[in-house]
């Protein structure tokens, strides 16, 4: 089944200056976003043991399983469907491949998939081209979950507590909070009367990875899976094929990189800090995309590539199946997966890239023809000097970046494709990702605040005798109405070894965040040259006096 209340990887995440965004999705797979909070549980006496062994007396015990569900085509967010007469698309499917804790899933169609999996050791996901990262903190913690709740493992690792008993989905449910050894707790609903899985809360206290079971199928004599597993009002999975088999090895490994570089002379790639005209600042980077020059924004906040047109329609693209991309503020644009043969920058060649192809010109007030992200920092060494408005590109099995005095290497999460680093906000711990397409110092999860974890100071806009609290505005490329973050003084802000004191700093809702999250932008980061070395899941920031 798709890995419970896990984050689909067939994600087209792109945005514009200025934005924010966390997580987004594709047309094919949508999961869930924030669902009304459930009814207080009435407390039971029953040990919570009891529950979990009627669910494993009802979905029996198979030795392996291999699991195909299709996404249901009337859920699809909003991408239009193809323009007459072109062609019609098989919609995504998602297999799961899975031998008690070890899995792997395989999502897509049309020739394009993503993936993600657990050899054991570690929690991994692949995107449309294959790069392959590993999942690390929170993220590698709610995959540990949500994989031992799949598989229905509750031995002396995994704590248990009677959460009561409520009704969900018009079903008796008694509800179990299970949280394994170095996991995320989850709330379990269990039917009643068979043990069923009824509702999955992967991370309660985050509050977005929300499942509903809507039914089961027997796939071999006392073998029982989910049927339909459905996020949010609508967005479904329906169970296309199932069978209880021996799952070899072959089929739990992680796949190989499609898409591969080429790496030249090692000569710097001239790039451009230009001044937008609402007045933040991007990175701008000339490359050539199948022979046919275009100018790019350099964005380590975007998961992938995504081409505007008029450009991506010159270029002789490879069209593929139908995807859609997002912005911070929920809202989607249809796109194309496509297929280029080449992207250089300079003599440096990444071959065989698939990307997003937005389908009308969706590059608003930017003078641009698309941004470039996650696939081009995936499997090189990618230096960029803001002094000399330079960027080197280098192969990582033969160059590891060099650490020099007052520079620092972040450790960097990827799970969203994104490089997520750990901060602190006077003595808050939290998390925000790096992000040099957004141009504001800094914008966190407004949780921080409203929690109580947080003490801000005011920051006023005084017109005459009047004050207003101050307010910015941030959207994305899906169009929507920009959404507001309040700005507020912090007494001190940690980003690693570099302490900023009395500075502004904004707070977006926790619907885009979540509890802990946000983003550091350009006007942090200008003060640094960067190097990005996702193989090692680092960034070097080095102090460049500007």
């Amino acid at each position: 089944m798709p890995h419970v209340c896990g984050r689909p990887r067939t994600t087209a995440t792109a945005k514009e200056l200025p934005m924010t965004h966390r997580v987004l999705f594709t047309a094919a797979f949508a999961v869930a976003a924030l669902l009304l909070q459930a009814p207080q549980p009435v407390r039971s006496a029953e040990d919570p043991r009891a529950a979990l062994a009627r669910h494993a007396a009802y979905v029996g015990n198979p030795g392996g399983t291999v699991l195909t569900y299709q996404y249901a085509p009337s859920a699809t967010p909003t991408p239009a469907a193809s323009p007459s007469p072109g062609p019609t698309y098989e919609p995504a499917t998602s297999t799961t491949y899975r031998r008690g804790t070890l899995y792997r899933e395989v999502i897509g169609s049309e020739g394009v998939d993503a993936q993600e999996g657990f050899n054991g050791r570690v929690f991994w996901h692949a995107n449309e081209n294959h790069f392959v990262v590993p999942n690390l903190e929170n993220d590698a913690r709610r995959s540990l979950t949500s994989t031992i709740v799949e598989a229905g493992i509750f031995d002396a690792t995994v704590d248990m507590q009677d959460r009561g008993s409520q009704t969900i989905d018009g079903k008796q449910v008694d509800v179990v909070r299970v949280t394994p050894r170095g996991g995320l707790p989850a709330d379990l609903a269990l039917d009643h009367a068979t043990g069923a899985y009824v509702q999955v809360t992967l991370d309660p206290d985050d509050g977005r990875f929300i499942e509903h079971v809507e039914g089961y199928s027997e796939i071999a004599p006392g073998i029982r899976v989910p049927s339909t597993l459905r996020y949010g009002k609508d967005t479904r999975y329906v169970l296309r094929h199932g069978e209880a088999r021996t799952v070899t090895d072959d089929e739990l490994k992680a796949p190989t990189p499609t898409a591969t570089w080429a790496f030249g002379s090692g000569a710097d790639v001239p790039i451009s800090i230009e001044r937008r005209t609402y007045g933040g600042r991007a990175v701008i980077v000339q490359a050539s995309i199948n022979g046919h020059v275009g100018r790019f924004l350099l964005d380590s906040g975007a998961s992938q590539i995504l081409l505007y047109q008029p450009y991506a329609g010159q270029i002789g693209l490879t069209l593929l199946g139908n995807t859609a991309y997002g912005g911070v503020a929920g809202g989607t644009r249809s796109a194309r997966w496509g297929r280029a043969n080449t992207i250089a920058f300079g003599d440096n060649t990444l071959s065989n890239v698939v990307l997003s192809v937005a389908r009308k010109d969706t590059s608003f007030r930017t003078p641009i023809d698309g941004i470039v992200g996650f696939d081009v920092f995936a499997a090189a060494v990618v230096h960029v000097d803001l002094k000399h408005e330079m960027m080197a590109f280098a192969d990582p099995a033969k160059v590891q970046p060099v650490v020099a005095k007052d520079a620092y290497a972040f450790p960097v999460n990827l799970a969203d494709n994104t490089p997520e680093i750990a901060l602190k906000v006077g003595t808050v711990p939290t998390r925000a990702i790096f992000d040099t397409g957004d141009d504001f110092f800094a914008t966190l999860s407004d949780d921080l605040k409203t929690s109580g974890r947080l003490v801000t100071l005011p920051e006023e806009i005084k017109l005459g005798a009047r004050s207003f609290d101050m307010t910015m505005y941030f959207s994305g490329v899906d169009g929507v109405t920009p959404e507001p973050e309040t700005c507020n003084r912090l007494r001190e802000i940690s980003i690693g070894p570099y302490r900023y004191q009395n500075v502004t700093t904004c707070f977006a809702s926790q619907r885009v965040f979540g509890r802990d999250g946000g983003l550091i932008g350009f006007d942090f980061l200008r003060h640094f040259n960067w190097t990005f070395d996702y193989t090692r899941s680092h960034i070097v920031l080095t102090p460049n006096g500007l």
